[in-house]
């Protein structure tokens, strides 16, 4: 039922507008325009700090639960100038950028089933479609939505990878940033009056549990800057990490001991720090036997599909969701080896992705 040839040719043409973080206002055009060719209107709305536009909401009246459709609109960089081509059935970029798989193909699905109900005039239940910016900047454009918008009853986050995969639970994830002050001095001349800043900031690093914690935690430490010569001790490193965890107290206990390494190795060498801590999003679990669920599995039965429930190491609009109240689970539309430029998408995937979105929806229009 899904038209492929019309699928595909949405998806191209998203990827081909740059989208990046904060900057995504020529897709929420073309996106509202494609809305309003459906007779559904959409707002913008919790356009967040620094942005050149809001998320997209817009609803369509139906019978049965109120199912919330989500797909992000940003993409990753390198995104910009991306050019998609298909062969043997998967969509990749030129190798300089990554394809914007990661999200444009579950905007584009989303659309897709949209077209499909609206043309075929299929029964369905109320849908709230949303489609959020800034996403992977730590999911600031669904944060900044108004929480009274979101009435679902339930609600499927397009964001990824297997389709056969529903992805129930997620982590809560907490950034990290410290600034570490030493003393300048001549690194030739008098070495011994300076403390060098990135020696503390190495002291630290390699005492911290970093990589996979266990089975429900991560952390990492992703940036570090600073130093001007090699003639100068270093008076300045800034380092920025993260911890994710599913279990809240071992998030605690994780950022307890990364924050107190950096201590400890300031203290040793007389070096101050500025430290600041914040949790980004909570984690989420939602139960195997819940409705959201469960239309999924039903979903997949029809499409033939073995489902594999399994938690998510990373974060979604679906951890805004779920602190809501609007139960939310991941599901996948055929990328692979997101936020690299070795992106695709398989098109066989993304079409039977696509189908079973729709099946999910019109298998619950009867409540």
């Amino acid at each position: 039922m899904i038209n492929k040839k019309r699928l595909v040719k949405t998806f191209n043409k998203l990827v081909r507008i740059d989208s990046l973080s904060l900057r995504e206002a020529n897709v929420v055009r073309y996106v509202q325009r494609e809305l309003r060719r459906l007779g559904i209107r959409s707002t913008q709305v919790g356009r967040p700090s620094g942005g050149d536009t809001g998320s997209l909401l817009a609803s369509l009246p139906g019978r049965g639960p109120t199912i919330m459709l989500n797909a992000h609109l940003d993409t990753v960089s390198p995104g910009k100038n991306i050019k998609p081509r298909e062969r043997n059935g998967v969509i990749r970029s030129d190798g300089t950028t990554v394809l914007g798989a990661d999200n444009k193909a579950g905007v584009a699905a989303i659309l897709e089933v949209l077209r499909t109900i609206k043309r075929k005039k299929l029964a369905h239940p109320p849908l709230q479609i949303i489609f959020t910016v800034a996403e992977e900047i730590g999911l600031v454009g669904a944060k900044a939505l108004p929480v009274k918008a979101l009435k679902a009853d339930y609600g499927f986050a397009l964001d990824g990878g297997a389709i056969n995969k529903i992805l129930n639970q997620a982590p809560s994830q907490v950034n990290l940033t410290a600034l570490i002050i030493g003393q300048a001095a001549h690194a030739g001349v008098h070495p011994e009056a300076g403390v060098n800043a990135i020696r503390v900031a190495s002291e630290a690093i390699a005492k911290m549990k970093i990589g996979r914690i266990d089975r429900e935690t991560t952390a990492n430490i992703g940036v570090i800057k600073g130093g001007k010569a090699t003639n100068i001790i270093p008076d300045e490193v800034e380092i920025r990490g993260e911890a994710r965890s599913h279990d809240p107290a071992k998030l605690r206990r994780q950022v307890k001991q990364m924050t107190g390494q950096l201590r400890q190795a300031c203290r040793r060498h007389g070096a101050r720090l500025k430290l600041k801590t914040e949790r980004l999003y909570r984690s989420f679990a939602v139960k195997p036997d819940s409705p959201v669920v469960q239309a999924v599995l039903a979903g997949m039965k029809k499409q033939r599909l073995t489902p594999l429930i399994k938690p998510s190491g990373g974060g979604s609009d679906a951890n805004i969701f779920n602190a809501v109240g609007v139960p939310t689970v991941v599901l996948g539309v055929g990328a692979r080896h997101l936020h690299t430029t070795q992106e695709e998408l398989v098109v066989r995937a993304f079409v039977r992705g696509t189908e079973l979105l729709l099946a999910i929806i019109t298998g619950a229009h009867h409540g």
